[in-house]
């Protein structure tokens, strides 16, 4: 899939922090849990798939990857899927990534998924997007090239709606479809906002939840 290749790339100390954290995320996974449901919970998921919408990971998901993650999906099409785990906060402030632009950012790096992880994308609300950026829904857009992303952290605290990520989740054609076919994934409507969460630690508790309470109606 080629739908988002970011350019940035992270220096070799903080890729090694960066992989300390994701060893402990992974270290969370139960064992035990490592197949997921026999079949869809919520009729017509399927059919829901699409750029903007929230990927909420069932109970029984136990891949370290996504155990416990919500995924807002980017992209979405016949060729495969893209999108960016945003409630896994890391420890590692965006001032280590970029000490020449944000040295008194105190905002931390969020760790986007699997694929690429030496890579840095963001997320972004914005009327006036960037250049060379990508519209996921309303006013949200994902960015993933050097010079933008530089702007923006130039601007840093000013922006209340900016996050950085490191790596992003990809799936192959028709491979995001068998897994939510297979329960691992509800699919839910998403706010913009959600990219933004307040407690992203709790955002998975929370959109389950939810998830469930609309699946016992």
């Amino acid at each position: 899939m080629t739908t988002c290749r970011p350019r940035l790339r992270l220096t070799r100390r903080t890729t090694a922090a960066l992989a300390a954290g994701l060893c402990a995320l992974a270290s969370m996974a139960n064992p035990q849990e490592t197949r997921v449901a026999a079949a869809q919970l919520r009729p017509g998921a399927l059919r829901e798939l699409a750029a903007g919408k929230a990927l909420i990971a069932s109970r029984s998901l136990g891949d370290p990857n996504f155990v416990q993650t919500v995924v807002l999906l980017a992209d979405h099409n016949e060729q495969g899927s893209m999108g960016l785990v945003i409630n896994r906060r890391s420890e590692i402030p965006v001032s280590t990534v970029f000490p020449h632009l944000a040295r008194t950012w105190k905002a931390a790096i969020f760790i986007g998924g699997p694929v690429a992880p030496t890579g840095i994308l963001a997320l972004l609300r914005s009327g006036a997007p960037p250049e060379e950026s990508r519209h996921v829904v309303d006013d949200l857009y994902v960015v993933t090239t050097r010079e933008p992303l530089e702007a923006l952290v130039k601007r840093g605290p000013g922006l209340t709606h900016f996050r950085l990520y490191a790596g992003y989740a990809g799936w192959g054609a028709g491979q995001l479809e068998r897994e939510t076919a297979q329960g691992a994934w509800h699919v839910l409507s998403a706010e913009p906002t959600i990219a933004f969460d307040a407690d992203p630690a709790t955002l998975w508790d929370r959109e389950i939840r939810r998830t469930e309470a609309r699946l016992a109606d």
